[in-house]
């Protein structure tokens, strides 16, 4: 690369730091932007809170693996705590890092891969500027830290088979390793690998003499070998904790088994991955979207199969077994048809005299800059926003509506002398975690989970001392309460969320008994 770098001009050298500049500023502005807007989501508050429990409490620093989550995130996390006021801050910052990462190794495989620096910066501007990714860098998700691993573990598998090297070999094996301790869809990552070979690794000529070619070969394999031991010396690092087994199966709770996906096997793929489609082309924009089609050439297609691929084969496989299936789960696999993209629009301005064309990228970029700035901004009111999002993210118990103010307004009273008892529907979840993770450090507030739905009051709140002030949280779908119990309480605050298509609107409610 650095060769590659002494070849340039100057100028086109000054001009792709000055587009990458202006496209990093980009990238900040879109994630940090009311980075708060969007209320804390059901993973959010789960994994926020496990990153508390676990600064709190050494002993339980393998916590998520009870519920069969890799626990790199919330690891990450814990110091961050320290330095925001907010805990979902923290959180959504470490995913913004996490992004900003990929943005440069977006920048850094585009350029390896095809040698040039126009499809590098447009690369780096699709990637700040695509809603895609926008919506999902600003969330506290472990989503953004797996698709960063996932291309530098594409960069690092292209420098090996490059030059097969065993410290590359070792390099690329931590990084699969980071990535299996993140999340499980990780096992790809190591398939990607032979798809980098086959298109870019170059056996010795055949003048050069069999043996050669036989130990170039070995050379490479081993250097994979390598690779994947460092990965599982990293992966079994989990054994530490008592419910490694766990991880295992909790996947089975969101994919068929293969044994029996493969006895339906257009069902849910061809569900799935109709899905894939309409949300790739929403929120990667239709004109970016449309953009890599032009990148189907001969000039282009030694580097765009190898990327299509690398993106097609976790795609097929989740939507061929997964039973939940959501936007933000093919976000890794997604992030390289961002250099796909990229390659098309160049292609398009090869086309003809580029001063005829200089508007056409300009245009793209505006289109999706407006786009996201809609989605951080006012995002209830995104039409055809996919319905995974707006109704996990935005309307029903999923969304967080109002923890954030219940909890100040408990602070408040606690800080006059109170001492507070709060029930919440569910045990685990959006609530109690939800309310948890902002009144950490309270002593005098004690947030229970009391189950969901809730048809009568539960006796742990009944029979709490008078002494205390109790409340009760709970979502409007879910207070199955008769009018005789309801009267035994006052309603105090109600948060309404992003109004459904039909009408509908949930709203969190916060009860004090009477």
């Amino acid at each position: 690369m650095i060769k590659f770098f002494k070849s340039k001009s100057k100028k086109s050298l000054l001009l792709y730091f000055l587009g990458l500049l202006l496209a990093l500023g980009l990238f900040i502005y879109l994630r940090l932007l009311k980075l708060d807007l969007i209320p804390v989501f059901v993973d959010e508050a789960i994994y926020v809170r496990w990153a508390q429990v676990m600064k709190a409490e050494p002993s339980l620093r393998f916590l998520p693996m009870s519920d069969g989550k890799q626990p790199l995130f919330m690891w990450i996390l814990m110091p961050l705590l320290s330095y925001f006021p907010d805990p979902l801050i923290a959180g959504r910052v470490l995913s913004v890092i996490s992004g900003l990462g990929t943005f440069f190794g977006i920048s850094i495989l585009s350029l390896l891969i095809t040698q040039s620096l126009t499809v590098s910066v447009i690369s780096a501007f699709f990637y700040a500027l695509c809603p895609f990714f926008v919506f999902y860098n600003r969330l506290s998700l472990v989503d953004s830290m797996l698709a960063g691993i996932g291309i530098w573990t594409l960069i690092l598998g292209y420098l090996y088979v490059k030059k097969p090297r065993w410290d590359l070999a070792m390099i690329l094996g931590a990084i699969l390793g980071a990535g299996l301790l993140t999340k499980s869809p990780a096992i790809f990552f190591i398939a990607w690998q032979p798809i980098l070979a086959l298109f870019f690794f170059k056996l010795p000529r055949k003048n050069q003499g069999k043996k050669k070619r036989y130990l170039s070969l070995l050379k490479l394999v081993g250097g994979w070998l390598l690779a994947i031991f460092v990965s599982l010396i990293f992966y079994n690092v989990l054994r530490l904790g008592t419910n490694f087994h766990m991880v295992g199966s909790r996947n089975l709770d969101y994919i068929f088994p293969l044994s029996e996906a493969i006895t339906h096997p257009f069902n849910p793929l061809i569900g799935n991955f109709k899905s894939t489609i309409s949300w790739t082309w929403f929120l990667f924009t239709p004109p970016v979207f449309l953009a890599a089609l032009f990148a189907f050439n001969r000039k282009d297609n030694k580097y765009t199969l190898p990327l299509v691929i690398i993106s097609l084969l976790p795609l097929f496989a989740q939507a061929f077994v997964a039973k939940v299936y959501t936007p933000r789960y093919i976000l890794y696999a997604v992030t390289p048809l961002i250099i796909v993209s990229a390659l098309g629009l160049n292609a398009l301005l090869r086309r003809t005299r580029i001063q005829k064309l200089i508007s056409i990228p300009i245009i793209i970029f505006v289109f999706c800059f407006v786009s996201s700035f809609r989605l951080v901004t006012q995002p209830e009111k995104v039409e055809k926003l996919p319905f995974r999002m707006r109704n996990g993210y935005l309307e029903e118990w999923t969304a967080g509506y109002g923890q954030k103010e219940i909890a100040d307004y408990l602070i408040d009273l606690e800080e006059q002398g109170n001492t507070i008892v709060v029930g919440t529907e569910g045990f685990f979840g959006t609530l109690p975690d939800g309310l948890q993770i902002y009144t950490q450090g309270h002593s005098d507030i004690t947030v229970i989970g009391v189950g969901q739905p809730i048809f009568i009051l539960p006796e742990s709140l009944v029979n709490t001392s008078k002494e205390h002030l109790i409340f009760l949280v709970v979502n409007q779908s879910r207070d199955k309460l008769p009018q005789s119990e309801k009267e035994k309480l006052d309603l105090v605050m109600e948060f309404p969320k992003a109004i459904r298509a039909d009408g509908t609107q949930e709203k969190l409610l916060l009860y004090q008994f009477k």
